[in-house]
């Protein structure tokens, strides 16, 4: 039995450090509570991979130091007897730890390696909550979007830019139009989200926003992964810093374009 324990402990961290990863996860995707019962999993299976060999390790420093203090009274009791030879000795060495297998170490990096390999394969596919799987992922169906005209004028644009007092000077509604103008909203719809984003950003704005189409919240950690199903405002209207949302699904859940 004494042979298997070790490799148990292992087993049990690779399990703590899956679920303390899991705990992340739910916290990004903002469920505290389910990310509290896994923190709460991970610390016992924690305890279970490291309570022993912290416990020993906690006897063997308490040992040295005890031998060490029972050699300084020997010495001091010795010194008053005048034995001077023996208190001078050398403290006693001090106990070698356990050593480890290297059967253990081999599979304690095995075991780190599928939990690193789990982390990026997550990362890759958007940080999906555990606790959601059983939803549907059908992107549900777009919102029709509307665009307000704006209800100021070019002409009272102009007023403002330029006042009734110096007529010379009125600036024309063409130029006022071309400086309202940020930028032309592209049609960026079943390109995939980093694509999109390089798109808006080449029309003029540096700044839009992306949601999960499946309104369940994931995030879009990998843009790569995720298409472009519908987009706010519509092609050809006018955007500033912010205005482009996105709305995304990933790659394998979205097979309409």
């Amino acid at each position: 039995m004494k042979f298997v324990v070790p490799y148990l402990r292992v087993v049990a961290g690779m399990f703590a450090a899956i679920t303390l990863w899991l705990a992340i996860v739910e916290v990004v995707n903002g469920n505290v509570a389910d990310a509290i019962l896994f923190v709460a999993f991970a610390a016992g299976l924690g305890y279970l991979a490291m309570g022993k060999p912290l416990r020993d390790r906690r006897k063997r420093i308490k040992a040295e130091q005890d031998a060490i203090a029972a050699r300084a009274e020997a010495g001091h009791r010795a010194f008053l007897a005048g034995d001077v030879r023996a208190a001078m000795a050398p403290p006693p060495a001090p106990p070698k730890p356990a050593r480890i297998r290297r059967g253990v170490v081999i599979a304690a990096a095995v075991a780190g390696l599928l939990v690193f390999m789990g982390i990026i394969n997550d990362i890759s596919d958007g940080l999906d909550s555990p606790t959601k799987d059983d939803v549907s992922t059908t992107p549900r169906a777009a919102a029709p979007t509307t665009t307000t005209p704006s209800t100021t004028s070019a002409a009272t644009t102009a007023r403002t830019v330029a006042p009734e007092t110096a007529p010379a000077t009125r600036i024309s509604t063409t130029q006022v139009a071309a400086v309202a103008s940020v930028a032309v909203m592209p049609n960026v719809v079943c390109m995939d989200l980093q694509a999109a984003q390089d798109i808006i950003q080449a029309a003029g704005v540096f700044y839009s926003t992306s949601v999960d189409a499946t309104g369940q919240g994931r995030a879009q950690v990998w843009d790569r992964n995720w298409v472009v199903v519908d987009q706010t405002p519509s092609v050809g209207a006018s955007i500033g810093e912010g205005d482009p949302v996105l709305s995304v699904l990933k790659e394998d859940e979205f097979s309409g374009c």
